[in-house]
């Protein structure tokens, strides 16, 4: 066999084995009463990972589901005298934070005590990113009951997120953008598929709301601040401090604040 035909059989092992590695790796489940699914688009394996997403959102179910028991929110609403952990207190101020810039839209607590529903499906992406990108990920998609963060892209292409139709018979999409590659976090919120499940008065005027933020926690709270002020404050509030929002409106037309122009379909 000449060295020619050697290196050529050499280079296409190598090539076969560096193709066999791009595939997209998806570690999906259930959890907090919906679906997860990360997504990872890496030329190396990373099933090691799969296992510490799990225990890591079980983590942080044990620390804000009010339907534990014993969770930490369970048992601060138990005790008003036990002692918040750092992380605990961190995503009440956050809450706090959003409900003073929203006017009392969004708030973290009700007549039962505590609840960070509106915040929790945001944070856990947070940290799920946080933990990807520690092991070394910089393509990824991370999906947790329809909020998204995503960062790079999906081998060279760009990853694609979709704002569904606010309607009850049909899960489509309303319109579809492409992920910046630099990253962005995605979050919606709205009433068409769980009529009543968000506290608050205002005009429901809307039929959602999405919010693109660079935080996945701050994007969740904003989504829904906004849809409860409704259209017209809605879209003042988020001029004001500057947020991308898509608003779907009752007759299904649509508006946007200024800066969502920056995302291009």
């Amino acid at each position: 066999m000449t060295l020619v035909v050697k290196r050529l059989i050499l280079f296409c092992l190598l090539f076969l084995s560096g193709c066999s590695n791009a595939i997209l790796q998806d570690f999906s489940g259930k959890i907090y009463g919906t679906t997860y699914s990360i997504k990872i688009a890496e030329n190396s394996s990373y099933a090691n990972l799969e296992s510490k997403i799990k225990n890591e959102l079980t983590r942080i179910d044990y620390v804000f589901s009010t339907y534990k028991p014993s969770s930490e929110i369970s048992l601060i609403n138990n005790d008003d005298d036990l002692e918040w952990s750092k992380e605990f207190r961190n995503l009440y101020e956050t809450s706090m934070e959003i409900s003073t810039l929203s006017e009392g839209a969004f708030s973290p607590k009700d007549n039962n005590g505590y609840d960070f529903s509106a915040i929790g499906k945001g944070y856990a992406i947070d940290k799920i990113a946080e933990l990807v990108e520690q092991n070394g990920v910089n393509n990824y998609f991370i999906e947790i009951g329809g909020e998204i963060r995503s960062k790079g892209s999906k081998f060279k292409e760009n990853w694609i997120f979709g704002i569904e139709r606010p309607i009850n018979s049909k899960k489509s999409p309303y319109i579809a953008f492409n992920v910046p590659k630099g990253g962005i976090s995605i979050a919606t919120s709205g009433e068409y598929r769980e009529p009543n499940h968000i506290w608050g008065k205002g005009p429901r005027d809307l039929l959602s709301v999405t919010v693109a933020h660079e935080s996945a926690t701050y994007a969740d709270a904003w989504a829904t601040a906004l849809y409860v002020l409704g259209k017209d404050q809605g879209l003042m509030t988020a001029e004001l401090n500057g947020l991308k929002v898509f608003f779907i409106l009752a007759n299904g037309d649509s508006i946007q604040s200024s800066n969502w122009s920056m995302i291009s379909p």
